[in-house]
């Protein structure tokens, strides 16, 4: 780039000299002519003035022939090509070539004002002539007259000029070769001048300009090759220095963010490499933008190798997309509905192997506009897998309640016969013993029958149809029922319920759930408190039942397992069933309504039950 600009700046730069030495030159030219003429005038006009005496003295003497002797002496000296006296006509009196004597030469008084009207005396006039090539001065200096002389002119006031004289000066040769000399060593000067200032201009653009210029042009060039730790290291407080410094702080910064944005892609990264589940970034082209290990894994090829590859070449070995007749799209779904889809998609791997998957896909607008669309795959082998894995987990945690509360009756029960035994082995037991022993086995029994019945009351649906059932009439029967034991516990009892609130249920299923919730609320006030019961509309189908206490409150970790089988938190410390809630759950979703809860500890819990509303379905002639 250097040796370009060179190039292009070098010639331009001789020539802008060139044409500046030609022009001083000229000028120096043009104002040493008009100086040396300013001078050869003042000169010739002193010479002038000279003569002008002498010739006053010579009239004077009357020495006419002196007169004209020195004229003739005038005419004849050195840069001298004539002189002349004529009087105020113009008629040539006395000249040093006799053959102008008694012409008129009136032409010589051109310029000059001689007569007495003329106010001051007319300065002398003084012409250049073209002679040839060059040029030649003529003075036209007037005589005055003196009043020594008014004895032969007359009077100063009547005759104010006796004559006037006329000098011709040779052409100006020694002006040319002045000029011819100076010329001979001021141009090869000049020229010497303009090759010095020339290499100078060149050195300084060299060392000031091209050379930071070409450092910034090479960091340029390495930084868009990616090297951006690429640095000028110019110095100084020039523009060009304050450009490469500049230059350096943009692309520390530009490093600094790149090095942010490559840490932020590692991290975002390993966010989706943590996924269990296969998970894909799409573009409009069907291009993968991103995808985690997962889906490398159950592709059977390295992430590397899918990056930015065609989704139908990696996901089903296909060189063109899936046919929309045969193949529901997702990327294609996403972008004609713009909202989230599912479908189910055979893959086929890397070793040809295939693989029934679960596609989740939603549609994401690019920070660019475009559209792109994210998709979490899930094997349905692992879905099967998944699901029975909850299955037997629930199993599991059933089972462990179950053995858990069938453990102690049966415990009862052996040990019960254990000692029965041994009484009629050794004859020692009397019959009222023995009665006790199986009065005791008889009552585990019933227990044991008890909790199977519970099992079974979570599991199968109510053989009665629902029907409308007024929730104040259950509230009521409840609280009557356990009026005695609200007392004793010092509980305050609210009831807001209008008499005309019916749900669809069954009569004995709201007795049921009603009857745990509030034996619950009064475990939960130990000490008393108060238990408000509500009955509003939900909404224009539905009624909410409402149960709240003001005890004890239930444990944030504790939340989730509260309408689990056999788990008992009771607040007075006892253990109960287990079943309560979970008998309650399955009555009411049995039912199509649902139950919730919220909890503050160490204030309180509101259970809600949310019904159809029978008199809403009734109107809609259902």
């Amino acid at each position: 780039m250097a040796t370009t600009l060179i190039r292009r700046i070098a010639p331009r730069l001789l020539l802008a000299f060139a044409a500046a030495v030609v022009l001083l030159l000229s000028l120096w030219a043009w104002v040493g002519q008009r100086a040396m003429r300013a001078e050869h005038e003042r000169a010739s006009l002193r010479l002038a003035g000279l003569f002008e005496a002498s010739l006053h003295h010579a009239m004077l003497r009357r020495d006419l022939e002196g007169l004209a002797q020195l004229l003739d002496q005038v005419g004849g000296m050195n840069g001298m090509s004539g002189a002349a006296l004529l009087d105020p006509a113009g008629e040539v009196r006395f000249a040093s070539d006799t053959r102008r004597l008694g012409q008129t030469e009136t032409g010589a008084l051109a310029g000059l004002c001689l007569g007495t009207h003329c106010g001051p005396l007319s300065p002398p006039a003084l012409s250049w002539q073209q002679e040839g090539a060059t040029r030649a001065l003529r003075v036209a200096y007037p005589v005055r007259n003196q009043a020594r002389c008014q004895g032969c002119h007359g009077s100063v006031a009547a005759r104010p000029i006796n004559g006037v004289l006329v000098l011709d000066f040779a052409p100006m040769a020694a002006e040319r070769e002045a000029i011819e000399r100076a010329s001979l060593w001021l141009l090869p000067a000049a020229l010497t001048a303009l090759v010095a200032l020339a290499l100078g201009m060149v050195w300084a653009l060299q060392r000031d300009v091209l050379r930071p210029v070409a450092r910034l042009a090479e960091q340029v060039r390495r930084i868009a090759g990616g090297d951006l730790a690429a640095r000028s290291g110019l110095t100084g407080r020039d523009e060009l220095a304050q450009l490469g410094q500049g230059v350096d702080r943009m692309a520390r910064q530009l490093h600094g963010q790149m090095d942010a944005l490559a840490a932020q892609r590692a991290f975002l990264q390993s966010l989706l490499d943590a996924a269990p589940d296969p998970m894909l970034l799409l573009g409009a082209d069907h291009r993968i933008v991103t995808a985690n290990t997962a889906y490398a894994r159950l592709m059977g090829q390295p992430l590397a190798a899918i990056q930015n590859q065609p989704c139908h070449r990696i996901s089903r070995a296909l060189d063109e997309p899936c046919p929309q007749t045969l193949v529901h799209c997702p990327l294609r779904t996403c972008e004609a509905s713009g909202v989230p889809t599912r479908t189910v998609m055979a893959f086929t791997r890397a070793d040809g192997s295939r693989v029934d998957v679960d596609i989740h896909a939603a549609p994401l607008r690019a920070p660019d506009g475009s559209m792109q669309v994210v998709e979490i795959i899930r094997p349905l082998a692992e879905q099967v897998r998944f699901s029975q894995e909850q299955r037997l987990a629930a199993v599991g945690l059933l089972a462990n309640g179950v053995a858990h509360e069938i453990h102690n009756p049966l415990a009862s029960i052996r040990l019960a016969l254990q000692s029965a035994l041994r009484g009629l082995q050794s004859g020692a037991m009397p019959a009222t013993e023995l009665a006790e022993y199986l009065h005791l086995v008889d009552a585990q029994i019933d227990r044991c029958v008890d909790i199977t019945q519970r099992l079974l009351r979570l599991s199968q649906p109510s053989a009665q149809p629902a029907q409308p059932v007024s929730v104040r009439a259950a509230i009521d029967d409840v609280t009557a029922l356990l009026g005695e034991e609200i007392r004793q516990a010092g509980v305050a009892l609210r009831v807001q319920a209008a008499p005309d609130r019916r749900v669809l249920a069954d009569e004995g299923e709201l007795r049921q759930v009603l009857l745990n919730l509030v034996h619950n609320a009064l475990h939960a006030m130990r000490g008393g408190g108060t238990l408000a019961i509500d009955v509003r509309r939900a909404d224009d189908t539905t009624l909410q039942l409402a149960v709240q206490d003001s005890g004890c409150g239930i444990d944030p970790e504790q939340m989730a397992l509260i309408f689990l089988p056999f788990y008992s938190r009771r607040a007075d410390g006892l253990r109960g069933t287990g079943m309560g809630l979970a008998i309650c759950k399955s009555l009411v979703e049995g039912r199509g309504g649902h139950i919730a809860v919220t909890s503050t500890p160490g204030q309180g819990s509101r259970f809600t039950v949310t019904l159809p509303d029978a008199d809403a379905a009734r109107a809609d002639g259902s």
